[in-house]
């Protein structure tokens, strides 16, 4: 019986939206709005998304979470200025806080470098 991965939930359009070009680009350009505290748990998500050791379940919540951010629909739109990721930033604090368990020490200081690197440009 095949079993699907986490990446096949998701229509193929929107898989487009998950590599690492479009999410870096979205991440990069909301950055600021979003604070360093989000944006490393962003990242936090997405290299844990990433790892081969992540639990199929975990990846299933993960993936819907940064589907989620890179939706240019949802229920507030970002667009909307400060208030525009307040959804987003509740879903992704959400998610971290389901995942986090899973999260290595290599992943998170991947995700501290990763903000560093994208705050200090």
């Amino acid at each position: 019986m095949h079993r699907p991965s986490p990446e096949e939930f998701i229509p193929k359009f929107r898989r487009r939206k998950l590599d690492d070009p479009s999410f870096l680009r979205k991440l990069g350009r909301f950055a600021g709005r979003l604070g360093a505290p989000v944006v490393r748990q962003l990242y936090a998500l997405y290299f844990l998304f990433k790892a081969p050791t992540t639990p199929k379940r975990a990846k299933v919540i993960i993936l819907g979470a940064l589907v989620y951010f890179l939706s240019p629909i949802d229920s507030i739109p970002d667009l909307l200025g400060p208030l525009g990721f307040s959804d987003d930033i509740a879903v992704i604090t959400l998610v971290y806080a389901q995942v986090k368990s899973y999260l290595t020490e290599e992943i998170r200081e991947k995700a501290r470098i990763a903000t560093k690197k994208l705050f200090n440009r």
